[in-house]
């Protein structure tokens, strides 16, 4: 029988990417911090193509800690994909009928750009999700029942 080491599973791969998903996503909430301070909503200058304000930042910082603690674990990362997959859509949904009502009306300051953040998140929780389930689960070993 040969034996694959801890790299060339194919489980590991998607715990690969979503770490660095994760780490993509806290980068990104602390440029919006170091760009945007402690400023009201209003007045965020664009970095890049978003507009991130404090409480975007926050949250792009909490979901990339969120996807870094659970990349060891194969549950882990099945149920961050989940979750990030329905909130992904669920945000751009928002942020797509609040932006069409009025410009920054959202407390998230959502733009164009961080609407397709969300829906790109979402897909990629939805590749990461599928991937991860598809893999075949790995064999235990069977048990060494004593005998009587």
């Amino acid at each position: 029988m040969v034996s694959r080491s801890r790299w060339q599973r194919p489980q590991t791969r998607w715990q690969l990417l979503l770490g660095a998903e994760g780490l993509f996503l806290i980068l990104l909430g602390l440029l919006g911090l170091a760009n945007a301070g402690w400023r009201a909503a209003e007045d965020v200058p664009v970095l890049v193509v978003f507009q991130l304000n404090t409480a975007h930042s926050v949250l792009l910082l909490i979901a990339g800690v969120l996807a870094l603690v659970a990349a060891p674990w194969r549950r882990g990362v099945a149920l961050f994909a989940t979750v990030q997959m329905v909130g992904g859509v669920m945000l751009f949904v928002y942020g797509t009928a609040e932006s069409t009502v009025g410009e920054g009306r959202t407390p998230l300051l959502l733009h164009p750009a961080e609407n397709f953040l969300h829906a790109g998140l979402a897909v990629l929780g939805f590749i990461i999700l599928c991937g991860v389930e598809s893999t075949p689960r790995p064999a235990r070993p069977p048990r060494m029942v004593p005998r009587h």
